[in-house]
């Protein structure tokens, strides 16, 4: 037998195509059935079994892409190199540190038994609080690809099959598994297919993820345009095309149009497609294509010929790429005066301050957690860094962040203002039931900070991504489920209270013993019904029967609705659903009730009965609630006044800041939850010497603090190495060398997503009718001035682009540009082309190359940026329907800058 090393050219190779056609006509129908349906397998999550009789391995597939997620807690403790979040990936603008990133990803996905990696995602980050931006490449398609180019080369070289993902129009996760995408055909093919092109074109690429959602009114994972017309017809593609977990929604139609595998459990592929074959209604023709797509890269990327096997993850020897993708991902923003880099041996004293700064849990949630095989937390970093002779502490500053930070409305309360019954903690006793009628004894008795819950899904082992100091919450109780709160509530002052909940179910508050509050969970189900109609009262200790709330029926609030008061958000996205009924959704409601409350040394008494007991929720959407209120004076929580009190007398600061982001939802707003900007505004007007390290995987709204600060460093999710790549860039062991993969808006209000249509939709529609205004040139087109605009970032160097000359060669054309760098340190500077091309609704600019050259100070250098007009990056293409790609017509712009509009040299093509 033949055996096949990795081989990137595998579709162009006879040998291969032979093999994988003689493997077929070898099978019999129900192996064939077999090769194309996934199998659930908790070991690994996506998986299909061996053909054994024919020497087909199993398929064992590891999700990423921060990183190889392993499912199995045997292999190797469930623990790998947790890479720094893709987002920060593409922020280094390196696409030769994206092959050493491909090369740790390949290596520990082979070590750890797998032989098929669930990344990398070429998702434009259409939404500012796209709840899985952090997992892809950002806004531009060119860097998308080229990115990700470099890392799946680098991945297959390894014998594992690397998987594009999720195609295509996977831009939200509200309502993601049905979400209707209403998009035109130049949007779609000049922005959201294009990076899916250009890396089937100029990559060996093994297979590809079809989506959830549909587009224009049909699945993605059965679109005949989508999969057969496009991806095989015109791109060509010899590989195989998986569904998303449960994506499939038909047999027939999904293997006509080329879904080649369903995963998981062959609900619509299996017997059902036997069946289908047998009846004529897919020919066995059709079934053997689909089997030889997924062989073919199998056979050559030489996946059949090795043997799955557990050895070493040399997750030693990856914590340097870990460190330098942190490094060169990290983006300055802010450096106001040259406050950075501080002087080491200025500095005796410094304060660490948030809550997830003494840890590395701060990452994106979901199916891309990665548990590290290493940590240094930024605490850990500073100390290291600064050694014996500096005293480095730590403030915690705020409450854990957790999904629960997902749900839309005011934020919750702190835990300072409870103490858990009989004792001096912070926090509320919560007894958890696995029913939603608190029958019997409860399941288990936990402290809790504050009455903060989002489960279902986010409380799925190893998915979830809350801060450490989160409690555990038992997996029993992830879907319908009851909860009671107890706690004295302690209030500072004494005056009217707004007391209010966010929640999906239905609750119940006792203050010093007075029913206060009796909310019943009155939503539609998807037909618009209402569920039931009468108000529910029972007594404090009325024990109902199991399964009696659900035979009476479901009322209506006692509590008046009141909207929150959310920065900036415009009225049509002010409640935008965050999570709920069904995947990625939310029918949350929003009550609350004034009190007159008194300041005293007891506190109050408060019980919280609660139950996830709407019929929307189960495993995917739990327990969701939320506990807030509005105060007669602002309050300052104890966590943020220690940290106040401590950041007083020491000589610098650095607080870092986090966010909570995981497939399933979106962010319902771009502020810092729990309490963080109010954090960095109290840390600013005590210390001037304040840094604040943003860790969040998309845009934060910084217009409560930005001013403030001298220092800011978006670090998106920085890996496993963050406090040693954070503490190298604070005190000028390294430069700064990130830019912004996509555009940072001032607000929510201010991109061009701007309404209810374009987000999250309506009736199950989501209209791009912003078509190709979307990003950078969305920005420009439409006059929204951003934050920071896509490219920005900032060295404690400077840089000059002069000597600008153009050689147009006709199908190619090269740019000399000398870059100098002028300032007082050794820095790398990322060299950006944009063409200006001409649409019938005007100029817009769009990236063509992008070059990052280091440089010494005062060493300058040479570098060309090139346009080649026929290349599958359709560089200076427009799409026009029923014509195609063709050249933009007229005079083309070519722009040269650090940003897209830092501009520094211009040129022109003229037209042929």
């Amino acid at each position: 037998m033949t055996e096949y090393t990795p081989d990137g050219q595998w579709f162009r190779s006879l040998d291969v195509e032979d093999r994988a056609r003689k493997i077929v006509s070898d099978m019999t129908l129900d192996e064939k059935t077999d090769l194309v349906t996934g199998d659930l397998n908790f070991q690994y999550g996506f998986y299909n079994a061996a053909i054994e009789r024919l020497g087909i391995p199993e398929l064992t597939m590891a999700d990423g892409p921060p990183g190889v997620r392993i499912n199995n807690g045997a292999v190797h403790g469930g623990m790998a190199t947790a890479l720094p979040a893709p987002i920060a990936l593409a922020a280094s603008w390196n696409p030769d540190l994206a092959r050493l990133f491909g090369d740790v990803v390949g290596h520990e996905t082979r070590a750890s038994n797998h032989n098929v990696y669930l990344g990398p995602a070429v998702d434009i980050a259409r939404l500012a609080n796209g709840g899985r931006a952090f997992e892809s490449s950002g806004e531009d398609p060119l860097l998308s690809a080229r990115i990700s180019i470099a890392e799946i080369e680098a991945i297959q070289a390894h014998a594992v099959q690397a998987c594009l993902k999720h195609y295509c129009v996977n831009n939200q996760e509200q309502e993601r598994s049905s979400v209707d995408v209403q998009i035109d055909e130049q949007a779609l093919r000049e922005i959201y297919l294009r990076p899916f092109e250009t890396v089937i074109a100029q990559s060996g690429l093994a297979s590809l993820m079809g989506a959830f959602n549909k587009i224009n009114g049909t699945f993605s994972c059965e679109h005949p345009l989508i999969l057969k017309d496009i991806l095989r017809g015109e791109w060509g593609f010899k590989g195989w095309v998986m569904s998303d977990y449960g994506a499939t929604h038909s047999t027939v139609p999904s293997a006509l149009a080329g879904l080649d595998q369903e995963q998981p459990a062959g609900a619509h592929y299996g017997g059902m497609l036997k069946r289908a074959v047998e009846n004529g209604d897919v020919p066995m023709e059709v079934l053997d294509e689909m089997c030889r797509r997924i062989l073919r890269p199998t056979v050559g990327l030489g996946v059949l010929d090795r043997a799955l096997e557990i050895s070493d993850m040399q997750t030693e020897a990856h914590r340097p790429v870990a460190r330098v993708v942190a490094e060169e991902g990290t983006v300055l923003l802010k450096n106001r005066d040259g406050f950075l880099p501080v002087d080491p041996q200025r500095v005796s004293s410094v304060l660490v301050v948030g809550v997830d700064a003494d840890t590395v849990c701060a990452a994106g949630g979901g199916s891309g957690k990665v548990r590290p095989a290493h940590e240094v937390s930024l605490l850990a970093g500073v100390a290291a860094r600064l050694g014996p002779t500096a005293k480095v502490s730590f403030a915690q500053g705020c409450d854990p962040i957790s999904a629960a930070d997902l749900l839309p409305g005011p934020q919750s309360i702190p835990s300072g203002f409870f103490r858990v019954p009989g004792t001096d903690r912070a926090g509320l006793k919560a007894s958890l039931w696995t029913n939603t009628d608190f029958w019997s004894d409860p399941h288990s008795v936990i402290e809790m900070p504050q009455v903060a819950l989002n489960l279902g899904f986010f409380n799925y082992p190893g998915f979830g991504a809350a801060s450490s100091r989160y409690p555990t919450i038992p997996n029993e109780i992830s879907g319908r489920s009851s909860v009671r709160f107890e706690a004295q509530l302690h209030v500072p002052v004494s005056g009217t209270y707004q007391l209010g909940l966010t929640l999906l179910g239905s609750a119940r508050i006792w203050l010093d013993g007075e029913l206060v509050m009796d909310f019943r969970y009155h939503g539609k189900d998807r037909s618009g019904g209402a569920f039931g109609s009468g108000v529910i009262s029972f007594a404090d200790d009325d024990v109902l029967s199991p399964n009696l709330a659900d035979a009476i029926g479901f009322g209506h609030a006692t509590a008046d609705l009141s909207l929150s008061e959310t920065n900036d958000i415009p009225p049509t996205q002010m409640f935008s659903p965050a999570s709920g009924g069904g995947e990625g959704s939310s029918d949350t409601d929003t009550t609350e009730v004034s009190l007159e409350l008194e300041s005293r040394p007891e506190g109050h008494s408060l019980r919280i009965d609660y139950a996830a007991d709407a019929p929307q929720q189960g495993d995917l959407s739990g327990a969701q609630i939320r506990l807030w209120w509005r105060t007669p004076q602002a309050l300052v929580p104890p966590l943020l006044a220690e940290a106040v009190s401590r950041a007083k007398g020491v000589d610098l600061v650095i607080a870092v800041v986090r966010g909570y982001e995981s497939e399933h939802m979106d962010r319902p707003s771009l502020d810092l939850p729990n309490g963080q900007s109010e954090m960095l505004q109290a840390l600013a007007k005590v210390n001037p010497n304040l840094i604040v390290v943003t860790m969040v995987g998309g845009p934060v709204d910084m217009r409560g603090w930005e001013d403030d600060v001298p220092a800011i460093l978006h670090a998106w999710y920085a890996g496993q190495e963050q406090g040693s790549a954070l503490a190298a860039l604070i005190f000028g062991d390294a430069n700064p060398s990130g830019k912004l993969p996509m555009t940072f808006p001032v607000s929510q209000a201010k991109t061009p997503i701007q309404t209810l249509r374009q987000y999250p939709g309506v009736d199950g529609k989501v209209w791009y009718d912003e078509s190709i205004n979307i990003g950078y040139a969305g920005y420009e087109a439409l006059g929204i001035t951003p934050r920071f605009p896509f490219g920005f970032g900032l060295s404690y160097t400077s840089f000059a682009y002069r000597d600008l000359e153009v050689n147009d060669q006709g199908d190619r054309v090269d740019l000399r540009v000398t870059i100098e760098n002028t300032g007082p340190r050794a820095g790398a500077e990322t060299v950006q082309l944009y063409a200006v091309l001409n649409y019938p609704s005007g100029p817009r600019k769009r990236l063509v190359d992008f070059c990052k050259v280091g440089l010494e100070p005062g060493e300058s250098r040479v570098v060309t940026l090139s346009i080649r007009k026929s290349s599958a990056e359709r560089p200076l293409d427009l799409w026009t329907p029923g014509k195609g790609w063709q050249q933009a017509p007229g005079e083309i712009g070519l722009l040269i800058g650090a940003s897209v509009q830092d501009i520094r040299l211009t040129t022109q093509l003229a037209p042929r």
